[in-house]
C-alpha cells in the first residue's frame, strides 16, 4: 500500500498538521506501507522531524492551481490513499487528485468546507457526524473524538507508567513548557517571566524552536531551566512532568494520554474549541488567549495549581480518561 500526504509548516500556521501526519505515516510504515510527502517551501524548516523521512519529501515550487497536476506528474502510478491535512484546501483539490489517488482521507478540525473523501478524521473533543454530514458525500467513514487521536507509539508505551506516578498527586517538582512547533508569538518568555513571578520552585523543561533558544535562555533569569529542541521521544519528557503549560493543539492528546495536567494558552482560533472543551472535562485549565494572558495571570494560576495537589490530581485522571493514545492503530486499521 502506498499513501502521500499533503501537509504544510510555517511560523505562522505551526507544525501540528505535519507532526500528526509523520505520526500516522509511521504507523502505516510500521505495517509495511510507503508514505511520502508533499509540501510548499519552508515546510522542513519548521519541522525539522520531517527531514528524517528522506527522499520520499517533495517540495511544491509551482502554483497552488498547478499542485493536483504536479502531484500527478510526480506519482504517475497513484497512490491507494490521498491524505489532505491543510485548512487551505477542499473537495476541490481533492476531486483534481482524483485520476492519481484511488482513495482520499482528510484529516481536518474546523468543519467549515465541503470535502470529497472516503474517510474524514477529526479527533477534537465534542465532535458529532452532525458537523461534518453536510459537508462530505454520503458513505463517507467519519472519525470523530480523541478516541483516533493521532499519537505516536511511544505516548501509548509510556501510558501505564505515567499514570501510576501521577496516582497519589504529589509535589509539583517539574513544568513542561511547549507552545507548539513554533511560537511566533513568543508566548514562552512570557510564560517563564509568570513562572519567575510565582515562586514555585520546580524545574523547568521547555520546548521551544531551535531558533528561538537564546530567546528563552535569555528569560530564564535564574530559574532551574533546560531547553529542548527537535526532542525525539516527547512522551518521556512529559511523563517526567507535574503539570504542563502549552498551547491547545494537536499535543493536547498526548497530555491527555499521559495524564498530565494543563495550563492552557491558546495560540490561535482554532485551538478556542478545543481549550474550552478540555476545561469543559475538567482536563485543563485555561488561561485565555495570548494577547490577553499575561505573566501576572499566569503566576497567579501556577500559584494556585502548584498547592492543589488533589486538584491536579483530578485533572490528570479526567485528561487520561479522554484518549488512551491507540488511535493510529485504529485509524490504520480502518484504511488497510
Amino acid at each position: 500500500m502506498h499513501a502521500v500526504f499533503r501537509a504544510d509548516a510555517s511560523p505562522a500556521i505551526g507544525g501540528g498538521h505535519v507532526m500528526r501526519c509523520l505520526t500516522l505515516a509511521g504507523a502505516l510504515t510500521e505495517a509495511g506501507w510507503t508514505c511520502a510527502f508533499a509540501a510548499r517551501p519552508g515546510t522542513v524548516d519548521a519541522v525539522p522531524a520531517l527531514a528524517r523521512w528522506g527522499n520520499d519529501v517533495v517540495t511544491l515550487e509551482g502554483g497552488a492551481d498547478d499542485e493536483p497536476g504536479a502531484m500527478k506528474r510526480l506519482w504517475p502510478e497513484g497512490a491507494d490513499w490521498l491524505i489532505v491535512d491543510h485548512y487551505g484546501l477542499d473537495a476541490a483539490f481533492e476531486a483534481a487528485c482524483r485520476p492519481w489517488a484511488r482513495k482520499v482521507m482528510v484529516i481536518d478540525d474546523l468543519a467549515d468546507r465541503p470535502h470529497d473523501c472516503e474517510v474524514l478524521l477529526d479527533q477534537n473533543l465534542g465532535r458529532g457526524n452532525a458537523d461534518y454530514s453536510a459537508l462530505v458525500p454520503k458513505g463517507c467513514g467519519m472519525l470523530l473524538g480523541p478516541h483516533f487521536a493521532l499519537l505516536r507509539s511511544q505516548f501509548g508505551a509510556a501510558r501505564s507508567s505515567a499514570l501510576e506516578r501521577r496516582a497519589n498527586g504529589g509535589e509539583l517538582s517539574r513544568i513542561m513548557v511547549s507552545m507548539g512547533a513554533t511560537d511566533p508569538n513568543g508566548v514562552t518568555v512570557k510564560v517563564l517571566e509568570g513562572i519567575g513571578f510565582s515562586g514555585v520552585g520546580a524545574a523547568i523543561d521547555v520546548v521551544a524552536p531551535a531558533d528561538a533558544r537564546g530567546d528563552v535562555e535569555k528569560a530564564a533569569h535564574g530559574l532551574p531551566l533546560r531547553v529542548h529542541s527537535d526532542v525525539a521521544d516527547m512522551a518521556a519528557l512529559m511523563s517526567r512532568a507535574d503539570l504542563a503549560v502549552g498551547g491547545a493543539g494537536s499535543t493536547s492528546w498526548e497530555r491527555c494520554c499521559l495524564g498530565l495536567p494543563s495550563l492552557l494558552i491558546v495560540t490561535a482560533d482554532n485551538q478556542r474549541a478545543i481549550a474550552d472543551e478540555l476545561e469543559s472535562a475538567g482536563a485543563a485549565r485555561v488561561l485565555g488567549w495570548h494577547g490577553d494572558v499575561d505573566p501576572g495571570r499566569i503566576s497567579r494560576a501556577l500559584a494556585d495549581i502548584s498547592a492543589d495537589g488533589d486538584g491536579r490530581r483530578r485533572m490528570g485522571e479526567a485528561a487520561a480518561r479522554l484518549c488512551d493514545g491507540q488511535g493510529s492503530h485504529r485509524i490504520r486499521e480502518r484504511l488497510s
